[in-house]
């Protein structure tokens, strides 16, 4: 039994399926009727298939992943004993895998449990969520954390199951692929070397420092700028100045990344770490890596995991650092076809859907 609001986006379902196609695993999907995001608002449908059923409930609070919860009858298989695994994507201190450890501790004491963290921050807990999140670690037979400071924390926070460092969401290497736009650069005007951007426009991702390492390059560049949010305004006001080439696009359907990524010649994350917020893994990179466009990333929290050598990283919040990373790939085609082929390679390797489903069914099995 999975319970994850994130797979209301159908690209999200892919590891379940993997894992239900291969015949050794029976998936069950519950879903939240609505989720609202930053980028769109969602409304599952039930969906039946072999090996993978997808189950849409009725749910409260919905949006905030911390605090949302489901209708009891949602748990009328886990009280049937009908489940091994009861695998819940929400957090440590989530209200939902609260109510659903509450259901299996009462029905189904053999059905082994475990979560999924990105949280790579101490964060404080008012209540009853500090009373929550021990309840949960202390009936919790394994965790997931999508990187390393998420695992380190739940240890200081006195966690004692298994654990296993596995991200959450892979690709699909054959939908993200290498393939030039030059028709998308054509159309949003883009000349000479594309520094693209995607993902939401505020401060902490570093997209002011991104304009700033801009205006220090030499070379002829075009910013394309992908995603929505407070800096909005004054990202157009820069582009209005004429002191930088911008093209702005409001967020798209994750489906339609890809084009965009396909007219860059680099993607930046040059996201910093604040206290309530670190880079949990950046899904973006591992999207622009298997479309081979060369990644620049911080030195902020997760980013140098998920880019190891495939790409280049600079120290966080360093303008010149991060100016002196984009000026060796823009003066180099050739270290750009490297680094792109270098970052597909890494993608193969380790972030594929199929990957991602064989590294959690084998922690699965650990239980």
């Amino acid at each position: 039994m999975v319970i994850s609001h994130a797979c209301v986006a159908e690209d999200n379902r892919a590891k379940w399926e993997c894992l239900a196609r291969d015949g050794k695993t029976r998936i069950e999907l519950h879903l939240p009727h609505r989720w609202p995001s930053w980028e769109s608002r969602y409304r599952p449908s039930p969906q039946t298939a072999d090996g993978f059923d997808i189950r849409v409930a009725h749910a409260f609070r919905t949006g905030r992943e911390d605090q949302y919860f489901f209708a009891p009858r949602v748990f009328r298989g886990l009280r049937r004993g009908a489940f091994d695994i009861l695998h819940v994507e929400q957090g440590a201190a989530a209200f939902v895998y609260f109510q659903s450890l509450l259901e299996r501790n009462l029905f189904s004491r053999r059905t082994k449990t475990c979560f999924f963290t990105w949280i790579n921050w101490e964060y404080p807990l008012r209540w009853p969520w500090n009373r929550i999140e021990p309840h949960n670690l202390r009936h919790s037979d394994g965790a997931i954390g999508g990187n390393n400071e998420a695992v380190d924390i739940l240890r200081r926070h006195g966690f004692r199951g298994k654990t296993a460092v596995i991200p959450q969401l892979g690709v699909d290497t054959e939908y993200y692929s290498p393939a030039p736009n030059d028709a998308l650069r054509v159309k949003l005007g883009l000349r000479g070397v594309v520094i693209g951007f995607v993902g939401r426009l505020v401060e902490e991702k570093g997209i002011r420092l991104l304009l700033e390492a801009a205006e220090r390059l030499e070379s002829e560049i075009s910013l394309l700028l992908l995603g929505s949010g407070p800096l909005e305004r004054e990202l157009d006001q820069t582009a209005a100045s004429g002191r930088l080439r911008i093209a702005r696009v409001a967020a798209v359907a994750h489906e339609q990344v890809r084009d965009y990524l396909r007219a860059m010649d680099i993607l930046a994350l040059p996201s910093y770490s604040t206290p309530a917020w670190k880079e949990q893994f950046g899904h973006v990179l591992i999207e622009a890596m298997a479309c081979e466009i060369p990644v620049v990333g911080s030195s902020s929290a997760a980013i140098p995991e998920v880019i190891g050598n495939a790409g280049l990283i600079f120290r966080e919040r360093s303008a010149e650092e991060l100016t002196s990373c984009l000026n060796a790939l823009i003066s180099s085609p050739a270290e750009r076809r490297r680094m792109g082929r270098l970052g597909r390679l890494r993608v193969l390797e380790r972030f594929t859907h199929q990957e991602i489903a064989r590294q959690t069914l084998e922690f699965w099995k650990t239980l």
